[in-house]
């Protein structure tokens, strides 16, 4: 989808507003910012040097990623994997598992569950880009991620059918569990993801996940 623009009314700060304010240097220029569609999403992500870009307002917005969130959004997928896959509960896609939002835009969530019943006949679709939301989805902050980015996302993935996010902060150690755009709970460091109605019976402990960054002290 190609958005087009009110030349006359919208300024380049309003327009960088308007993306949530992420760093320019993770805006891409080519193709020009509006003109951009999912065919450009996909050639970044089949190129040599694979790039994973958001379409945001027919814009690429390259995603943000660090060595540490990767390593915290690897172990979420492997404790995912492991509960969903043992009760065949649907499927959980890595970084660069892309939607499709209701406005139009494509989103890549850290992580995320889909439910078989979210499928019809409980078959995959063969589509690059899902059609089909998910309904948990999980965001490990970097650096470069801003919150007034982080809310707009939530709010497109909310909109679209999500029912669960969860928000990593790394820096922190702590937490944030959605259960609508605009409401959430804060985590200590202390805290536990838990699954609730999305998936019953799911409990990550914050300390175990960030236990994942440091090396395991011997056992005498």
């Amino acid at each position: 989808m190609i958005v087009k623009f009110h030349t006359t009314l919208e300024t380049m700060a309003d327009f960088h507003e308007r993306l949530g304010f992420v760093p320019l240097d993770r805006i891409l220029m080519n193709p020009p910012p509006g003109t951009a569609t999912e065919a450009d999403v996909l050639r970044f992500l089949g190129a040599a040097d694979k790039r994973l870009c958001e379409l945001v307002d027919g814009t690429l917005v390259e995603k943000a990623m660090g060595f540490v969130e990767s390593i915290l959004a690897s172990y979420i997928i492997h404790k995912l994997v492991e509960f969903v896959n043992s009760n065949d509960l649907g499927v959980v896609t890595s970084p660069d598992g892309s939607f499709r939002t209701m406005s139009g835009n494509v989103r890549y969530p850290d992580a995320s569950f889909v439910p078989w019943t979210a499928f019809p006949n409980g078959e995959l679709p063969t589509n690059k880009i899902s059609l089909v939301p998910p309904v948990l989805v999980v965001e490990v902050l970097s650096e470069s991620n801003t919150t007034a980015e982080i809310d707009r996302k939530l709010r497109e993935l909310f909109s679209s059918g999500c029912r669960l996010a969860w928000v990593i902060d790394p820096e922190t150690k702590t937490a944030k569990v959605y259960s609508s755009a605009g409401r959430f709970k804060e985590l200590a460091t202390d805290g536990v993801l838990d699954g609730g109605k999305v998936l019953p019976g799911f409990r990550l402990p914050l300390p175990e996940l960030f236990a994942t960054t440091k090396k395991r002290k011997k056992k005498s």
